[in-house]
């Protein structure tokens, strides 16, 4: 037998015991190989592969970069290196390996993998354009929900110097606008019309950036004041000031507006309101610019827009501002009322999210290939979705289990009809929507194998009753999936909502505007301050949500595991994203510390930024013997 049968024999005998489990055997087994066969870069792949399967994460890089040295096409080796990186938070690394992974091999679990590491990066440099290529594709195409990769794509829009310059005048001049003919005539509007990546962006989620947002609420400014003036200047970028229409639109005009702008906007309003009704002519940049500060659908005559030709960029303006809240107008009558709603504290609740459904959303992630999910919860055929809001999470529930019935519950009728216009453009006809109260759930004679209760029941008057009144409706063994504030990670709310009380602000539009620039302009490292660098601050929705909401109670994890042990029932999990986990895992490396809510409590307390979000997790109700 020549060294070349001997080679490829023991490698498969180690890679069988790898593959059975035998993780200490094989990794003996492949060092015993590389003694031999040093150069065999296989053997470096499988070492590394089976050094991260025993936790020993920092160990495996070696081998693994040793392995791409010899062969560069090993996609195993690239996948798991770029892993590997990033468990041990090293970020660039991970995603430029991620993006070597995907270029060898492209399909839906490579471009899962590098999107989802891509979400973390703040790029500094991008040699050859090849990130912003791989980030272009990964917005356009949706690998993963277009929120998660805004902070990588605005880091890279910025490296543009012409938009990095526009970036630093609109800061050092705030709350002073720019002169339009700076902004206009100078490269920077074209600079920016001419950047696919943020047109993209612009169009699919709300820009969560201080220093992008200033500068685009400018450059709405000097179109503003360049149509007033009757100007023609702003007329070549029509497609621009489309998606910064769209952009402001899905924000729900949350951009800062002077008073003179305001009645500047309004006569723009006026004279587009004038031309639907005498069927006179108008620009095409007339109804961008005005829907860049009203829903065009709440103009008069609004429904004349439809009947004229547009170029394309404002048909499909028209069809988000006016033809979408159309057809929730109509899906809204077909919703029927399941319950009553009952007590101040939920009318009060109700009339804030008919006001402003929450969260506006425009485009669906993508299906978790990965199957993790569902596994998780078991099989469940029958689902309740209680406070369903715009539908964002139950439909991507239903897309990833289409076995499932469900029946999707909210107060806000404006809520609903949004999230069943999204559901039915999905093919999702099959979802049962419907208004109703937490509190009067157990009047409707149903149970389910799984209750999603995110984000609803600390909005109610009481959490702990309406959480009894969903686990009512639990089947026995059934699984809920849980969101609630957590008291130690929201102290910054606490600061803001102190801010609100302090100056009246109200809970109006002007009002959430006003309160945005007084939190801009806190003291850097303020409680404050830090408000400005959540992702809900950026749309008005969101931004009331979180500071302005009529009801908020803050939990802590001692509460929660007592009313779990109260209501017998079975902690099965935080849902973390990896990097959370990971680090917990480092302070508590013991298996069972994942489920003990004291030590999560103790690490709450030590990293109290680890429920920025919320409390998300699942509990099981045991089953009656």
């Amino acid at each position: 037998m020549n060294q070349s049968d001997v080679l490829s024999e023991i490698f498969r005998a180690a890679v069988a015991q790898h593959q059975a489990g035998a993780l200490a055997e094989a990794e003996r087994s492949y060092r015993s190989i590389l003694a031999q066969f040093p150069g065999h870069a296989e053997t470096h792949s499988r070492l590394g592969a089976v050094l991260m399967a025993q936790g020993k994460t920092e160990d495996a890089i070696w081998p693994m970069e040793r392995a791409l040295e010899l062969q560069s096409d090993l996609f195993e080796a690239r996948a798991n290196l770029s892993q590997a990186y990033m468990a041990t938070g090293d970020v660039m690394r991970a995603v430029d390996a991620a993006a070597r992974t995907l270029e060898l091999r492209e399909t839906p679990l490579t471009q899962a993998l590098f999107a989802n590491y891509l979400q973390f990066a703040q790029f500094k440099e991008n040699k050859n354009g090849r990130f912003r290529k791989l980030a272009l594709r990964a917005l356009s195409e949706a690998w993963v929900r277009p929120r998660t990769l805004a902070r990588a794509c605005i880091s890279l829009i910025k490296l543009d110097p012409i938009i990095a310059d526009g970036v630093a005048r609109s800061n050092a001049a705030w709350p002073v606008r720019l002169p339009p003919d700076e902004l206009l005539i100078s490269p920077l509007v074209a600079a920016l019309a001419a950047d696919p990546l943020l047109i993209g962006l612009l169009k699919c989620d709300p820009v969560n950036d201080i220093g992008i947002e200033r500068l685009l609420t400018n450059v709405r400014h000097a179109g503003l004041q360049d149509a007033c003036d009757r100007g023609q200047t702003a007329e070549a970028h029509l497609d621009f000031f489309c998606a910064l229409a769209s952009q402001c639109f899905i924000n729900e005009y949350v951009c800062s507006q002077t008073d003179a702008e305001s009645e500047a906007a309004r006569r723009l309003r006026f004279s587009l309101e004038q031309s639907l009704t005498t069927q006179a002519t108008c620009s095409a940049l007339l109804p961008a610019l005005v829907g860049a500060y009203f829903p065009l659908h709440t103009i008069s005559n609004a429904q004349a827009l439809l009947g004229r030709r547009w170029p394309a960029s404002v048909e499909t303006l028209i069809a988000q501002q006016v033809m979408e809240p159309a057809r929730e107008s109509q899906l809204a009558a077909t919703i029927p009322a399941l319950t009553e709603i009952d007590g101040d504290t939920s009318r009060l609740v109700q009339q804030q999210y008919e006001e402003n459904p929450y969260p506006r959303w425009v485009i669906a992630a993508p299906l978790d290939r990965t199957g993790v999910f569902p596994n998780r919860i078991g099989k469940v055929p029958d689902v309740l979705s209680a406070g369903c809001g715009t539908g964002l999470s139950v439909i991507q529930f239903v897309r990833e289990n289409p076995q499932v019935r469900v029946l999707a519950v909210d107060l806000s009728l404006a809520s609903l009809s949004y999230a069943k216009r999204i559901a039915l453009s999905l093919g999702l006809g099959d979802i049962e929507f419907a208004r109703g109260d937490i509190n009067r759930l157990a009047s409707i004679g149903r149970h389910f194998d799984f209750i999603d209760a995110s984000g609803v029941l600390h909005h109610l008057a009481d959490p702990w009753a309406g959480w009894r009144v969903l686990l009512s409706l639990l089947r026995s063994g059934g699984t809920m999936q849980v969101c609630l504030y957590s008291a130690l990670a929201r102290q910054n709310v606490v600061a803001g909502r102190a801010l609100i009380a302090e100056r009246g602000y109200r809970a109006i539009p002007e009002d959430i505007r006003r309160c945005r620039e007084a939190i801009m302009a806190a003291e850097d490292g303020s409680l404050l301050k830090s408000l400005s660098q959540v992702d809900d601050f950026f749309s008005t929705s969101e931004c009331r949500d979180m500071l302005f909401h009529v009801q908020e109670h803050r939990i802590t994890l001692p509460e929660i595991k007592s009313f779990i042990a109260e209501n017998n029932l079975q902690f099965t999990g935080f849902n973390l994203d990896r990097p959370a986990l990971q680090r917990f895992t480092v302070r508590f490396p013991q298996p069972s510390a994942l489920l003990d809510l004291d030590c999560w409590h103790r690490y709450e307390t030590e990293a109290p930024g680890t429920f920025l979000g919320m409390y998300r997790f699942w509990v099981r109700k045991r089953a009656v013997l």
